[in-house]
């Protein structure tokens, strides 16, 4: 059995990649009897990758595919640990650095407003899990009714803690605005009435500002449903406003009150590309750009289903073109069709 085995240099170096793998299982299990629970040591994601790659030299040696292809698999995957791991230490060292996990941290008071436009069948699911959010601070969530002809006035009324003003003019940018004017907080969060934050959103966009005097930003975004197509539009459009500084994927926006008043709220004579106008008036004004990740607000697709994923795409897509040029008039000029 043993007298046909090789034991030449490659064979030992082999080996070495097998101790590896051995030895992260040790170091895993050292480090969850340390803890009394289940740990996965940063040295663990060292070993796995050195352990790979060692094994992946040899398998290519030996010419062994099915050898080589877990050990490549296994990269990716190792190697992503390695970053979040990164990530982890990094936030971990922020927070610190912020004392956001003291005690007697000075959380932002936060306004979350919701405008609502006849969105009767969706804005329980908005508001129900804003009110159950644990936001160490003083918060306060106003459904903004513009021009309601539902029963919208009665579901917000309905949920206990929710602040319920109300107009008879309708608009977007209205509804954001009129809101805002009843806001009294330092920090405004504005959630479209079709989306849902999940639990901890809201002390996770106040990790995201701490040591910003101006800030207006976004959220990464996320579909209601949807197959492939779907996320893969979400997914781009999460890294191109992270990267441009444009639109709002997750249909959140977060800005504070000094920024706000500054730039006048959202300017009501553009029906289309309110979002990127905003981010790019407060940045004007002075305000620094936040893209949180750490959460996706999770948003109704009516629109794509309306629309067409493809024509909804190029639609933003135009009117950031014209924003960026400056004609402004041409985006004014294009009508917005509610979709109910």
């Amino acid at each position: 059995m043993f007298e046909n085995m090789r034991w030449d240099g490659w064979e030992l170096f082999g080996l070495v990649g097998e101790g590896l793998f051995f030895a992260r299982l040790v170091a895993q299990w050292a480090a969850s009897e340390k803890r009394k629970k289940p740990v996965i040591p940063t040295v663990y994601w060292y070993m796995s990758l050195a352990g790979a790659i060692i094994l992946v030299l040899y398998a290519l040696h030996i010419g062994s595919f099915p050898v080589l292809l877990p050990q490549v698999v296994g990269l990716v995957f190792y190697s992503r640990g390695l970053q979040l791991e990164y990530i982890s230490r990094k936030n971990d060292t922020r927070r610190a650095s912020l004392g956001l996990d003291r005690s007697d941290y000075p959380w932002p008071t936060m306004s979350v407003v919701v405008p609502v436009h006849n969105e009767e069948k969706s804005l329980a699911g908005t508001l129900l899990p804003l009110v159950d959010q644990d936001y160490p601070g003083k918060v306060e969530i106003i459904a903004a009714l513009n021009g309601c002809s539902d029963g919208s006035r009665a579901v917000a009324e309905g949920v206990p803690g929710v602040i319920v003003v109300e107009s008879e003019r309708s608009g977007m940018s209205y509804g954001k605005n009129f809101g805002a004017s009843r806001a009294s907080g330092s920090l405004l969060v504005f959630v479209d009435a079709d989306t849902i934050l999940p639990g901890g959103a809201l002390r996770l966009l106040g990790e995201g500002v701490p040591g910003k005097e101006r800030v207006i930003g976004t959220v990464a975004g996320a579909p209601d449903k949807g197959g492939l197509v779907v996320r893969s539009c979400f997914a781009i459009a999460n890294r191109a406003t992270r990267r441009k500084r444009a639109h709002a994927p997750g249909g959140v926006m977060v800005m504070d009150k000094a920024t706000f008043d500054a730039v006048g709220g959202f300017d009501e004579t553009i029906p289309q590309g309110t979002s990127t106008d905003m981010i790019w008036r407060g940045l004007a004004a002075g305000a620094e750009y936040v893209f949180i990740d750490s959460f996706k607000a999770v948003t109704s697709i009516r629109r794509f289903e309306k629309t067409g994923i493809i024509g909804q795409m190029l639609s933003w897509r135009r009117n950031h073109k014209h924003l960026t040029a400056g004609r402004r008039n041409v985006v004014a000029g294009r009508a917005y069709e509610d979709v109910r």
